[in-house]
């Protein structure tokens, strides 16, 4: 009897849990399919969106100015609230237009603070990413294998889908719930928590019910709190889709309380009211005192005197001097319009530094401008400074972008740049053959030059897959130790002038890009290094499931006729002393490579491999992997002349505050070195 009933219960228990698995099954399977099965394109759907928002800074200090668009609220009022209404036209659910028509905020001169905070409002749940490109979103079928679920039958309409981080918290991975339609697997409403870029934020939306509209929401909260060096800032964001009153679309209205009053969907909270209400009664007209005598004969001296007392308030220290130094040196300026764009980095920002082990520490910084003449035609600009603090060398690189034709990619291209130094090793050896072997001779930097050049090409896409460039190029060589140079004399200078034609091939859209390129060096009264170089290159970025992706670069050089054996100077092989972050060009370069190697070959071939994903190795340790965005492995591979096959295996990761990258060097299979590349993160996408 007794294993009867055992064996019951065990049937019981094997069918209870095959029933949960099953249903687990359909509902996860049904939520993964819904948008596909149920949904149209979004592409062209318009809506009213109403937002408000609620600042509240709860600790601050100096340190909230190193905040871009901090400072907005680094000194006064501790409470802010901004509306804004505005008309949104989708392209898709995470490609969207917004056309502001309606803003109002209590922030001074109509500022708006730390907007990337606007990035967390509306979570794409069916994409792989929540917000822009990162932060996995549990509901798409690719990350499950990231998601731990859990479902429970809450009636015979709605089934509640708990998620979490299958193996341990990331900042690429949210924890919540959400409740599902079960005959659909319509998402009707979701909680998310979680950490992304020192933001912690905790969103409930609930998604429109059919249609098109099922992909978007149709009210949004958010709460997120910022936590930066001893300063707390708490936001509340509210967000209300399909509002009622449509605008025109050439209406936009700042600083108008009645109006967004007259559109406003829903009623502010005691705590918004609050604000509103301060702020009123700091700024209200003073009342002029009864004792002011008013004569005929001076009709204005009321007006007057409100003047003269307006002029007693005002603080010309915040305005000349906090002002200027929080909108310049610490935070971005930048204005636009339909015709084009401003922008002014600033002078002090952490992103701009970088650091590595052959280099040492780098500085620089850019701007950018954009004028559009015709919807044809254009002219923009983004020019960069910078500066070695180890090789005490100063870099700039000043473009030009004349676009002619919109539609087929018509553009001008002049460039103006002085970037690093290059080596000259055939100098130093014809010094050393006319004068003996000198032993302090190596220790005079005989053989660096400092390179400035000038190109300026024409380049066109006459189809999709093809692309074509001619121009040239003019170098200007300029020996680092002048008097030596002249001592032994040698030339000081050295300047080539070279036609250029260039032509990139890409088969279809997601096809790997080849180019081609030739310069053909001529010896004028202007230059006297003539030469004839070939280059090819081939590049290729695999964009994988869950973020993961595979970049791959092939290429090489060959010179085929040189009068003299000076500067091998390629176009697509070149050392660089001022790199940037992250996602610029860690996969294409060398980073332990000796700047000598760079022009001491006639050729070089090259490979170049990296694979990139969010969640690898670091990311799994307990702690530290909380914080790591995404890590990298790179495999670069080099053979020139003269020497045994060159490789670099090397591992990276970033995070919110840094990049960093290790290295080891090999000539063959033989250790040669380790390095470290290293650059400030912080604030990157603020």
């Amino acid at each position: 009897m007794k294993h009867a009933i055992l064996t019951i219960a065990l049937l019981l228990a094997f069918t209870s849990q095959a029933a949960g698995d099953n249903l687990d099954s359909l509902v996860l399977s049904r939520l993964f399919t819904y948008k596909r099965n149920f949904t149209n394109n979004v592409k062209g759907f318009s809506t009213n969106v109403y937002v408000k928002f609620h600042y509240q800074t709860n600790r601050r200090n100096v340190a909230l100015w190193l905040i871009p668009h901090g400072y907005s609220i680094a000194n006064g009022d501790r409470h802010f609230v901004s509306e804004q209404y505005s008309r949104v036209t989708f392209n898709d659910v995470d490609d969207y237009e917004t056309n502001r028509q309606v803003f109002y905020t209590t922030i001074p001169h109509n500022r708006r603070t730390m907007p990337t905070l606007f990035e967390f409002l509306t979570p794409n749940l069916y994409n792989v990413t929540l917000y822009g490109d990162h932060v996995l979103s549990p509901f798409n079928r690719e990350n499950r294998i990231y998601y731990k679920y859990t479902v429970y039958r809450l009636d015979e309409r709605y089934i509640r889908v708990n998620f979490r981080p299958r193996l341990m918290p990331n900042t690429q991975l949210v924890s919540g719930q959400a409740l599902v339609e079960y005959r659909t697997g319509r998402i009707e409403q979701v909680e998310l928590n979680g950490e992304f870029d020192m933001i912690r934020f905790k969103t409930l939306t609930m998604q429109g019910r059919y249609g098109v509209r099922a992909l978007l929401p149709r009210f949004v909260q958010t709460d997120v709190r910022f936590k930066f060096i001893g300063n707390d800032i708490t936001s509340h964001f509210e967000a209300l889709y399909d509002c009622p009153i449509t605008l025109p679309d050439t209406l936009h209205i700042e600083g108008d309380r009645q109006m967004i009053e007259s559109v406003r969907p829903i009623a502010l909270s005691a705590a918004e009211q609050a604000v509103y209400e301060e702020y009123d009664k700091q700024n209200e007209p003073e009342e002029i005192e009864d004792t002011l005598s008013v004569t005929p004969a001076e009709p204005d001296s009321v007006a007057l005197a409100e003047e003269q007392r307006q002029k007693n308030k005002h603080n010309y220290w915040e305005e000349i001097g906090w002002d200027l130094i929080g909108s310049n040196l610490i935070h971005s300026i930048s204005t636009e319009n339909k015709r084009g764009y401003l922008k002014l980095f600033p002078l002090l920002n952490p992103q701009y530094f970088s650091f590595s082990a052959s280099k040492g520490f780098s500085y620089r910084m850019k701007m950018g401008a954009r004028y559009k003449f015709t919807p044809q035609k254009s002219i923009s600009t983004e020019p960069q400074v910078g500066y070695n603090f180890k090789l005490h060398e100063f870099y700039y690189t000043l473009p030009l972008t004349f676009t002619y034709n919109e539609r087929l990619n018509g553009h001008i291209y002049a460039h103006l740049q002085k970037d690093n130094r290059i080596g000259n090793n055939t100098v130093l050896e014809e010094i050393q053959a006319e004068h003996g072997n000198i032993p302090e001779l190596e220790q005079r930097d005989l053989d660096l030059f400092s390179d400035t050049h000038f190109s300026i090409r024409n380049i066109i896409t006459p189809r999709p897959w093809l692309t074509l460039e001619v121009g040239f190029i003019y170098h200007h060589r300029k020996a680092i130790n002048a008097d030596e140079m002249r001592r032994f004399d040698k030339p000081v200078t050295y300047n080539s002038l070279a036609p250029l034609i260039g032509i990139k091939y890409r088969p279809w859209k997601t096809a790997p890009i080849f180019s081609f390129d030739i310069e053909h060096g001529m010896k004028t009264k202007f230059s006297d290094l003539p030469y004839t170089r070939w280059e090819f290159d081939v590049s290729y970025k695999h964009h994988m499931s869950h973020l993961q992706q595979l970049n791959l670069r092939f290429g090489g050089g060959l010179y085929t006729y040189r009068e003299k054996d000076y500067f091998m100077d390629f176009a697509n092989f070149r050392d660089n002393n001022l790199p940037e972050g992250w996602d610029d060009d860690w996969t294409g370069d060398f980073q332990l490579l000796s700047s000598d190697l760079y022009n001491a070959s006639n050729y070089y071939l090259r490979s170049n491999v990296s694979y990139e994903t969010p969640l690898f190795g670091v990311a799994l340790v307990p702690i530290l992997g909380r914080y790591v965005e995404r890590e990298r492995v790179y495999l670069n591979s080099l053979s020139i002349a003269h020497t045994r096959i060159y490789s670099e295996l090397g591992y990276g990761f970033t995070c919110r505050a840094f990049s960093m990258g290790l290295f080891a060097s090999f000539l063959n299979v033989q250790y040669q070195s380790m390095g470290c590349k290293f650059t400030f993160e912080l604030f990157r996408r603020w």
